[in-house]
């Protein structure tokens, strides 16, 4: 089994309100997360992804807009990695496929949970028996079904923050970790 604490930057994501018209972003950051790899092949392991991100939304003005309101960002994923036979440093694909959730801050907005996908690519660089390093790039996409309300007040929904009609939500995780073998 492979435990890896990493921490990251997400680039990316942004929501067009279809009420408005506005584009509103979600600012780039830092994130940190976990991978817990499951080894299967030589080749191929299983894997569970857990990733968060504290960012704020803001609204797109040409230099950023006002922040609107503070979001956290969690992903849950279950996938996989495939390793490339190398000597010492070793390519790698990963993907997954599971949960986003959302969690706004401000008063009496809801969290959202949605389908999300994931892929990626990056190396293993061993250090010595039971310790590396994990250097990964992936992609995250979540997918809003049609006419989505999201970040409503929780008083049944009367006022959302945004409403989006079949849109898509990708941001990059661009992550680095150290990998514990047991």
């Amino acid at each position: 089994m492979e435990i890896t604490p990493y921490a990251g930057y997400a680039i990316g994501g942004n929501f067009t309100d279809n009420t408005t018209g506005a584009n509103l972003d979600v600012k780039e950051g830092g994130s940190f997360g976990l991978v817990l790899g499951f080894p299967d092949t030589p080749e191929t392991q299983y894997e569970l992804f857990y990733g968060f991100q504290r960012t704020k939304v803001t609204g797109g003005g040409t230099f950023g807009g006002d922040t609107l309101f503070d979001l956290d960002i969690h992903y849950l994923h279950l996938g996989g990695a495939y390793m490339f036979s190398a000597d010492k440093v070793r390519p790698f694909i990963s993907g997954g496929s599971a949960r986003r959730t959302s969690v706004p801050h401000g008063s009496g907005l809801d969290q959202k949970t949605y389908f999300s996908l994931s892929l990626g690519g990056g190396v293993k660089i061993p250090i010595s028996g039971h310790v590396g390093l994990r250097f990964e790039g992936r992609g995250f996409m979540t997918i809003l079904p049609d006419n989505t309300e999201i970040f409503c007040v929780s008083s049944g929904g009367a006022a959302c923050n945004v409403k989006v009609q079949g849109d898509v939500f990708g941001q990059i995780l661009l992550m680095a970790g150290i990998t514990f073998s047991l």
